[in-house]
């Protein structure tokens, strides 16, 4: 397979758009509630995403939209909301990290539930990225060194359990709707999952919130957020796939916790070398498993 630099550019871009995500969603929490920011960010993305949508949404069946919601649900609207909730009370650095385990949940499940081959290697890789997430977890900035802490441990269970839900999707779109178009898998699924985010937007009285003083500009940050962290960026990283393979467009997996970290650092997070040593842990894990 001929890798280009236009290739090498556009998996750079998706690494700076998806491990910018994290810091946008603690900017946006300025002015918000998480279950704000989690509405708006979807909101804003199924803008995007209906334009595409209306050109899809005559070809489907019946069990396809199904499979489309439920794509949507646990790909993109449960996990929007973990991440947000998480946002407050962790660092945005080690969401980043915590969510490059997302790779390692997409084997375990592909194992559990559609017999994906696992080897030993995997089996190693799976342990050694569960290591790096454990450090993470128990290695509060607050406290300093390892400690436990149940303020702490809530929120990076969120969070990797929205990579463990974005692992469950993996594993549904390839088995049950690799027959689609990309667009109609990444495009279908927001614009679906935007209704519901508009409701719970409405509930918690978003639009109040907006027109407050001060509120513009993390309005923005998230705006940046829905429309070129999960609308774009799935157009992007889904034309990628096709012009190269799943598995090289899988690369950008490592980049995510990497700009997560750099953004933290700018951001005036405080990051040692234990959390380096754990997100050095999960990104050797996800090698393995790889």
């Amino acid at each position: 397979m001929k890798i280009d630099l236009k290739t090498v550019l556009v998996i750079l871009f998706l690494g700076l758009v998806w491990g910018s995500s994290f810091i946008l969603m603690k900017k946006g929490l300025a002015a918000f509630s998480p279950l704000q920011v989690a509405s708006l960010r979807l909101v804003f993305a199924g803008c995007v995403a209906i334009f595409f949508f209306v050109g899809i949404f005559k070809s489907l069946k019946t069990k396809e939209w199904l499979f489309l919601a439920l794509s949507g649900t646990i790909g993109n609207l449960i996990p929007a909301y973990l991440f947000a909730s998480a946002a407050p009370e962790i660092p945005s650095s080690l969401s980043g990290a915590l969510n490059a385990l997302t790779p390692i949940s997409t084997l375990i499940f592909g194992a559990i539930l559609f017999n994906v081959e696992i080897k030993i290697k995997h089996i190693v890789g799976i342990f050694i990225g569960f290591c790096g997430a454990l450090i993470l977890i128990f290695s509060n900035p607050k406290y300093g060194g390892l400690s436990f802490h149940m303020d702490y441990l809530y929120p990076c269970l969120k969070v990797m359990l929205a990579a463990l839900l974005c692992g469950i999707n993996v594993n549904i779109i390839k088995s049950r709707l690799g027959h689609l178009t990309a667009f109609a898998n990444s495009m279908v699924p927001l614009t679906i999952v935007a209704v519901p985010a508009f409701i719970i937007g409405l509930t918690q009285h978003t639009y109040t919130a907006a027109t407050q003083p001060g509120a513009l500009q993390p309005l923005f940050y998230l705006f940046i957020l829905g429309v070129m962290g999960s609308a774009v960026s799935l157009i992007v990283f889904n034309r990628l796939v096709k012009k190269s393979s799943a598995l090289f467009a899988s690369s950008v997996t490592y980049l995510i916790p990497v700009v997560a970290f750099m953004w933290g650092i700018i951001d005036g997070e405080n990051i040692g070398w234990i959390q380096y040593s754990g997100m050095g842990l999960i990104m050797g894990g996800i090698t393995l498993s790889r």
